[in-house]
This record gives C-alpha cells, sequence and structure tokens, in this order.
C-alpha cells in the first residue's frame, strides 16, 4: 500500500559543499560548530525533490517539503492523532466527519473553509498520487463540505478504519484555491497564495538548495501533546546532501545545523557533548519473492530455504551497524497492532538451506540504501551463493530498482524491498501480497496467492473493534512469513545529526512529519 524513498544528487551542489566541507573540517572533524550563535535559521540537509505538488509526493524529500508549506487534517503524537486544521473528528469504519479549527487562513489570507479542504480532498483523490490507495483504501470518497458549521464529511463504500490516520500523512496536506487553479506552477515550485501551512518557498536552486520563509500570519500550529521543544524557525534552507562524510564535517565545522548521516559517521560526534545523535526508526526492510510463472520462488520450499539463511542480527549489523530494529513481523515495533511475537520466523537451518538452493539461479535485485552503498545486498548475495545458489546480483539507484520491481515482473526473482510505513498500520505490508498485481493496477508486488491472508485481511477491516482487527492483520502477516512469502530483516534508523541549540522530532512513529526547532537561545 505504500511506494518507497529517495533520489539522486546534484554534482555541482556536491562539487561545492564537499570543496566547503573538506576546507574545515579533516579527519577528526573540528568544533567549530560546538557553539550555538542566536539565529531565526534553520539549515538542514535534504535529497533532491521531484516535486512540490504534496498529492504526486514521491519520494522522501518530496514530503518533508510537502510537510512545510501545506497543513494536515490531523497530525501524529506518540500514541495519538492530535488536531492540525481539524480540532476535532468523529469517524466509523467507512466514513469520517471533520470539524475545522477557527481563524485558519492560506498564505494570501483567504480563509479555510470545509469547501477548501473539500475541493483539495477531492484532487487528491483523481490524482495519480502514490498516498492516494492507502489514503482512502482503494476507493473513491464522496467528499461533503458545510461552511455553515465547518464541517467536512468523507465517505466510502467499504470499510477503511485507518481513514483518519491516512490523513496525518504530509501527500494529504490541504492544497489552497490558487494551488489547485495552477497544478503545473504547484508542481514546480511556489504558487502565490498556495499554501494551508506555516512556510512559504522563497527561492529554489534545483539540486542545490530550497528555502523557505516562515509566514507572519500563521498560528495553527498542531496542538501536540508531546512538549516540542524550541521555537520554529523563521526561514528554513534545505541543502542538498553532499556525501556523508562531507555532511558530517559540515555539521561539526558549523555550516549545517541539522543533517542525515549514516551509521558509520556516529563515531565522529563521540567526544562531542554538544551534539545530539538521534536514530529515529525508519524504512521497514524483508525479503520479497517474485511467485510468478518463470521464477523459482514459485516454490515454497525454495523460499523457505532461502529464509533458512538469513541471520538478522548480522544483516542489522551489516547494513545499520545494529543501529535499526531487528523486525518479528513486516512492520516496526511503532506500528499499530504490532507485537513482540517472533514465533512465524523461520529458524536457521543452513544445511536444509544449502541443500535445496544448489545450483538454483537467482536475480537478485536491491535498492542501495540498503547500508552503505548497498552492502546488506552484498551480504545476501554472498551467503546465497555461499549454499550453492547462482547469484546475480543488481546493486541499483533507489529510481531503477522501483521501475524493475513494479514493472518487469520477469526481470527479478528476488528483492530486498524497502517499505515507507507512512500510515503506520500493519494493513500495510500485508497489502503487497494479496489482490490484483501492480501491472493489473493492483498492489500485490509479489504476485503471491494467498487466499487465506486475503480472508483475514477482509475479516479485519470489517473487525467490531481494534483489538479484534490486530489479531487478524497479526493472524495475517504471520501466515506470510510462516508461508515463506515474505522474510522480514530489519527496521533501518534515519540518524540525525543536530548542532548546538537545533532539534528536530518524528513524533509517533511519523516518517514524514520532521519537526525541526531552534532551542538555544
Amino acid at each position: 500500500m505504500k511506494r518507497s524513498i529517495i533520489r539522486g544528487g546534484a554534482v555541482a551542489a556536491a562539487a561545492v559543499l564537499a570543496l566547503s566541507a573538506c576546507t574545515g573540517g579533516g579527519g577528526g572533524g573540528s568544533s567549530a560548530g560546538a557553539e550555538f550563535t542566536p539565529t531565526d535559521t534553520i539549515r538542514a540537509t535534504l535529497d533532491i525533490p521531484a516535486t512540490f505538488n504534496p498529492m504526486l509526493g514521491l519520494s522522501l524529500p518530496d514530503f518533508v517539503l510537502a510537510r512545510q508549506s501545506f497543513d494536515t487534517l490531523v497530525r501524529k503524537d506518540e500514541g495519538v492523532l492530535v488536531p492540525g486544521l481539524a480540532s476535532s473528528w468523529e469517524s466509523t469504519a467507512d466514513s469520517a466527519t471533520f470539524t475545522l479549527r477557527d481563524g485558519a487562513t492560506c498564505s494570501d489570507g483567504t480563509p479555510i473553509t470545509a469547501t477548501v479542504v473539500k475541493n483539495s480532498l477531492d484532487a487528491l483523490a483523481a490524482s495519480q498520487g502514490s498516498i492516494v490507495p492507502q489514503t482512502f483504501g482503494d476507493q473513491i470518497p464522496v467528499v461533503t463540505a458545510d461552511d455553515a458549521s465547518g464541517t467536512v464529511g468523507i465517505a466510502l463504500t467499504e470499510p477503511w478504519p485507518y481513514l483518519v490516520q491516512a490523513l496525518s500523512t504530509s501527500s494529504t496536506g490541504i492544497v489552497c484555491p490558487a494551488g489547485l487553479a495552477d497544478p503545473e506552477g504547484l508542481a514546480a515550485g511556489h504558487v502565490e497564495g498556495a499554501e494551508s501551512g506555516p512556510y512559504i518557498q522563497t527561492s529554489a536552486e534545483p539540486g542545490v538548495r530550497y528555502t523557505y520563509e516562515l509566514r507572519d500570519d500563521y498560528e495553527l500550529w498542531p496542538e501536540w501533546e508531546t512538549d516540542v521543544a524550541g521555537e520554529p524557525a523563521k526561514n528554513l534552507e534545505f541543502v542538498i546532501s553532499p556525501d556523508t562524510s562531507a555532511t558530517t564535517n559540515l555539521v561539526l565545522d558549523g555550516q549545517l545545523d541539522i543533517a542525515k548521516i549514516m551509521p558509520e559517521s556516529m563515531s565522529r560526534f563521540e567526544g562531542q557533548d554538544a551534539y545530539e545523535v538521534t536514530p529515529f526508526l525508519f524504512s521497514d526492510f524483508s525479503l520479497i519473492f517474485n511467485e510468478r510463472e518463470g521464477s523459482p520462488f514459485v516454490d515454497q520450499d525454495l523460499r523457505t530455504a532461502v529464509a533458512q539463511l538469513i541471520d538478522r542480527e548480522e544483516f542489522g549489523s551489516t547494513t545499520m551497524q545494529g543501529t535499526g530494529e531487528i523486525a518479528t513481523t513486516l512492520a516496526s515495533s511503532r506500528t499499530e497492532c504490532v507485537t513482540a511475537d517472533d514465533s512465524a520466523l523461520i529458524p536457521e537451518d543452513q544445511a536444509a538451506a544449502a541443500k535445496a538452493l544448489d545450483g538454483v539461479k537467482i536475480r537478485l535485485v536491491a535498492p542501495q540504501i540498503v547500508g552503505t552503498n548497498g552492502a546488506g545486498n552484498t551480504y545476501l548475495q554472498e551467503i546465497l551463493r555461499a549454499a550453492g545458489a547462482e547469484v546475480e546480483l543488481d546493486n541499483v539507484d533507489v529510481g531503477t530498482w522501483i521501475s524493475t520491481v513494479l514493472t518487469e515482473p520477469g526481470a527479478w526473482d528476488l528483492t530486498v524491498y524497502a517499505d515507507l510505513n507512512f500510515v503506520g498500520s500493519l494493513s500495510s505490508p500485508i497489502k503487497n501480497f494479496i489482490g490484483a498485481g501492480i501491472l493489473e493496477g493492483g498492489g500485490n508486488v509479489a504476485g503471491a496467492e494467498a487466499p487465506e491472508v486475503e480472508r483475514l485481511f477482509g475479516e479485519a477491516l470489517t473487525a467490531e473493534d481494534e483489538a479484534a482487527r490486530c489479531d487478524l492483520l497479526n493472524e495475517a502477516a504471520n501466515t506470510l512469513i510462516a508461508d515463506a512469502h515474505a522474510v522480514p530483516l530489519i527496521t533501518d534508523s534515519f540518524i540525525y545529526a543536530q548542532r548546538p541549540g537545533f532539534r528536530v522530532s518524528m513524533l509517533g512513529g511519523s516518517l514524514d512529519d520532521h519537526i525541526f526547532r531552534i532551542v538555544g537561545e
């Protein structure tokens, strides 16, 4: 039900920033950035965005930037949803009604009425955005507006208990009338008056940096229950990431305030007590088999053999140096319904695996984000070869990986699926194995046939309460794992390094709500 992340870097930007990084940092990093100087600006790293239209976001930078400019009806907090543009809401399995907060305006002063929200949600439902299926449960919603009462209603034809939860994701951010009237301009950058949220894009240097300025008239921050320390920045400057070593130098030298780093760079901050290094659970990694005719993994015994080779601890050490979470199921421990039960995992049995896999030809296609330069992919190739399999590894960029796995079913046998569970539900990964295949308009990445899982999933959607729904979803996930349709691996970490005086939060397991604050005085 979801799609995955990250796009490439710009040569010009990397050259400029790497040069500036090398002039100050050196191998061990300096302490030039260890002192906070009062400022109203936060400088943070980002990968290159593909679009500025929140509805059409494909990659993480799209979602992070959308969050700055377009407010959602609700927001995630620790274990709860809190008011965003909506002050309150009521929901059933197939509907929801939102009451809007008073005083919300677009960046051009247009009041955000129920009709404004309805028109934005209608445009979202009609778009080809990657978030649409998981927002409305593969259905076309009927959205109604009552401007007099300030309420927005959403009705579905079938149960989808994750509707309200899904409306916390940044792709559902409300686009004001000016933006809806100019979709091409919205995708390309700033359209005056399009924003419903706090920041307006003031400049864009493609592949280099993107700057945002806080609206003077904005007051409707989310009503978080968690204490979010510090103050919003007057200006946000997102700089396209150089390589991880250069990024670390830039933070240590005071040229960046908040930056994503890789696990191998964490040691650079040891002994630098003024800095904060914070890992946030992020992408769920699992093995998915191509179960279509022509792939060896039509055979459950061969899928089981691959599962018998996997040492999750070793995989986690190889990919994330132990900073992630070892998987017990198809989603992280921060995900709704997930327990610590790992009884469905297939035990290691190297001898049995080698007997089954000897001479089997496997085309492993996986993204380079599985560890530094795809270290986890190389690890998998090595253990499969050690078991006697003939393995051809395509260790590719994310765009090529997505294209191959989702549009070329005859080109791969096995993949490391890097899954971003934006909604935060165990239902999301299950959808990768049921229903119609990708090319047939469904979400079944594996081409699997799992009728028992489909039955359990359907019953979960109509369950009487959350406990019953969770029981059914866990049974469905465990069936997928026990029958070797999928092999859970780890949840990796998104690691932020923060200079003194600056902090970033990601509340409630949210993947796209990066809350940047100035905490220094």
